[in-house]
């Protein structure tokens, strides 16, 4: 590896980093953390990698039992309970099976295996989110797509979304357990993908058959021309993984640009909203301030009756005064984009409670007054809960994404 890859690499580690930080309060960066750390950086560092296939599909449409049958052994385990797949299984040969894949590693013997490394993943469709998630995140890995769907699902909303965000890569389209009255599916299929742009992905058929269950797979036969595809990949896997290395570094790019321009536009109106609620607790401190008398010495201690008079009045207009403030803080929050919830809410009444507390205590003991520090003090804590509200990038995150942003575009990847 060139000291050229590895200052890359090491650049890109910090991107990654970087985004690690924003992933604490925007989970949609994960793709893009998954893309820099399991695709760029093992490209840079490791030996050149096997073409990596996905298999993806709908519920049901036996991705487990096709990889299974390609791989000639029980590599992922099917079944009819939904859903059975729950983390991604990667097929491949013993000299690959260190690398950083996603998921459970399952070596294999078999030819294919030295040159494809096959990953079975969860549904796309699972109603379980973390199965989508595991399902995408093995998806950006891809050097090229299998889709698996059957003639009863291939209609579904979810996997055609996804079919959409890998035109660019190889893909191949298996109908599988296709019933003899549903020979219309494929055609049906097939204008689906033209409409999509797709219309030069081949579409293979394996019809419903009888499984052994002992062996889980399917015949030899079935997926003889599925091996083939797989095959052909293989041979032209250098060029092909240069086309996943591109769409890759083109994808993030615009993934990149895309967090940059939101959470720029996030961090003026969080610094909108923050310069707003300063505003108004510096206003409920002077107002309340100004109501708040100073402390008696002891020599006048005798009127101190007098003060006591218009003690429940005052103490009214405190909590008046820490409500206004509080009620301004949040449609500062609101009117820049921000939640106001109910635990806020609260936690502003009880701040207001502890300073008519405070103030009415204090007031009327012989100490002589209040505290204003301690006032102070009360507010600041309810203004910062307003302001931990506000999400905020931690200091030079917002730089350094920039920096990694410009290094992504400005690298020449034809040389990695």
């Amino acid at each position: 590896m060139s000291r050229r890859h590895v200052r890359l690499s090491n650049q890109l580690g910090d991107l990654a980093a970087a985004l690690e930080r924003v992933e604490a309060f925007d989970a949609s960066v994960a793709p893009l953390i998954g893309t820099i750390r399991r695709f760029l950086i093992p490209r840079l560092t490791d030996p050149p990698p096997p073409l990596v296939v996905v298999v993806v599909g709908s519920t049901g449409a036996g991705k487990s039992t096709l990889v299974n049958s390609l791989a000639g052994s029980a590599v992922s385990k099917p079944g009819v309970l939904r859903p059975t797949t729950n983390e991604s299984v990667v097929w491949t040969s013993t000299a690959h099976a260190g690398r950083m894949w996603p998921g459970k590693v399952v070596v294999g013997d078999h030819p294919l295996a030295g040159s494809v490394a096959l990953i079975d993943t969860p549904d796309l469709d699972s109603d379980v989110v973390e199965h989508s998630r595991r399902a995408m995140e093995a998806l950006a890995l891809a050097d090229a797509v299998v889709f698996v769907t059957t003639s009863s699902r291939y209609g579904d909303a979810a996997p055609w979304e996804v079919l959409q965000t890998v035109a660019g890569k190889p893909l191949v389209v298996v109908v599988n357990r296709l019933q003899t009255r549903a020979s219309g599916a494929r055609n049906d299929l097939a204008a689906r993908l033209r409409g999509l742009g797709l219309g030069s992905v081949p579409v293979l058929t394996i019809s419903e058959q009888r499984i052994d269950p002992e062996r889980g797979r399917l015949s030899p036969q079935s997926v003889q021309r599925l091996a083939g595809v797989l095959k052909e990949w293989a041979s032209a896997s250098p060029t092909l993984r240069a086309q996943a290395l591109e769409g890759a570094v083109d994808d993030l790019a615009i993934g990149l640009g895309a967090l940059l321009e939101r959470l720029e536009e996030q961090s003026a109106r969080a610094a909108r909203a923050a310069k707003e609620v300063a505003a108004a607790y510096e206003s409920g401190w002077e107002a309340i301030n100004a109501m708040t008398p100073p402390a008696a010495p002891p020599r006048k201690r005798r009127w101190m009756s007098r003060r006591k008079a218009d003690l429940g009045t005052r103490a009214g207009r405190v909590v008046d005064a820490a409500d206004r403030a509080a009620s301004v803080a949040g449609n500062a929050l609101k009117s820049n984009g921000f939640s106001v919830s109910a635990d806020l809410q609260t936690a502003s009444r009880h701040t207001a409670d502890e300073l008519s507390r405070h103030f009415t205590e204090t007031n009327g003991s012989d100490q002589g007054g209040p505290d204003t520090d301690a006032i102070r003090l009360i507010l600041e804590e309810d203004r910062q809960r307003f302001f931990e509200r506000l999400i905020l990038l931690p200091d030079g995150v917002l730089e350094r994404l920039h920096n990694g942003a410009d290094l992504i575009g400005d690298f020449d990847w034809r040389s990695v």
